[in-house]
């Protein structure tokens, strides 16, 4: 890997996100990184579930919003995937999910995502019980937001890491490492790959006094999977409906790009993941 032209650390989302930047066509400076943040934390502004003030808090308490562009396109590119997952991943469920966060027991709602309409630019939430958590895609939404803006800036090459989500391209191979899901101080799986969006979604890193009470709902019998796609979105997206669909319905994904540990440390590739 070449010796990063510029490298900072930031904060999204709760947590801290890295950006190294190499091959440009201009030089760099420091600069860049307060455009970088003053975009991130309008995104933020937008998709943060825990943020009163977000615009995502304000459709589940208003219920019905003329939304911006942004929200929009993140909750229509999730309902295909919540469909084709038969309602195992489900962006409707956000109270199950902060009971999960909240250690408590965790009460079905009855409520879906053919529950969240959209017609133009407003969006509808047509069940009571409809609160939209946008957890599993919004930091992968805004990894693809930020390549695209470090492209604009002319920087060729590039690597962000958002936390079990990781976006690189240009002239760039890196060694991917995936953690053991159940020892921090090893990897279960490496490989090598360039200009790739790869997510990870774990039961080991948000879990409530054990692995089976963790942050992710309607988990089978994985305790981590991790996909790569074209985008870091899908890839949030789909290893979260990856996790959710267990051993089962894993052909429903053949034609995706997946390494899945199970409970019992069983692993299972997919013939194009590398």
């Amino acid at each position: 890997m070449d010796t990063p032209g510029i490298n900072k650390k930031m904060r999204l989302l709760g947590g801290t996100i890295e950006f190294s930047l190499y091959k440009t066509e201009k030089p760099l400076n420091e600069s860049i990184f307060d455009e970088i943040n003053e975009e991130m934390l309008r995104l933020q502004k937008i998709f943060n579930f825990f943020d009163s003030e977000s615009e995502l808090s304000q459709l589940n308490k208003e219920r019905t919003l003329i939304a911006s562009q942004d929200l929009i396109k993140v909750i229509k590119m999730s309902l295909p995937y919540c469909e084709f997952s038969n309602g195992k991943y489900d962006i409707s469920k956000g109270k199950e999910f902060i009971q999960r966060k909240s250690g408590e027991t965790v009460t079905q709602v009855n409520c879906s995502f053919k529950d969240v309409q959209i017609e133009g630019n407003r969006i509808t939430l047509a069940h009571p019980a409809v609160l939209i958590d946008l957890g599993s895609v919004a930091k992968g939404y805004i990894g693809d937001k930020m390549k695209k803006f470090l492209q604009g800036k002319e920087i060729t090459s590039a690597f962000i890491d958002l936390r079990g989500d990781m976006l690189f391209y240009g002239e760039l191979t890196e060694k991917i490492n995936i953690q053991h899901p159940r020892n921090p101080e090893k990897s279960i799986f490496s490989f090598e790959k360039s200009n790739a969006a790869i997510a990870t979604s774990g039961d080991y890193n948000q879990y409530h006094d054990n692995y089976d009470n963790s942050h992710i709902l309607n988990s089978e019998d994985f305790c981590s999977v991790t996909v790569i796609a074209d985008t870091l979105a899908e890839a949030d997206i789909l290893a979260t409906c990856i996790f959710t669909s267990g051993t089962k319905e894993l052909e429903k994904y053949s034609n995706k790009r997946y390494f899945v540990v199970t409970k019992s440390l069983d692993t299972f590739i997919s013939d194009k993941f590398i």
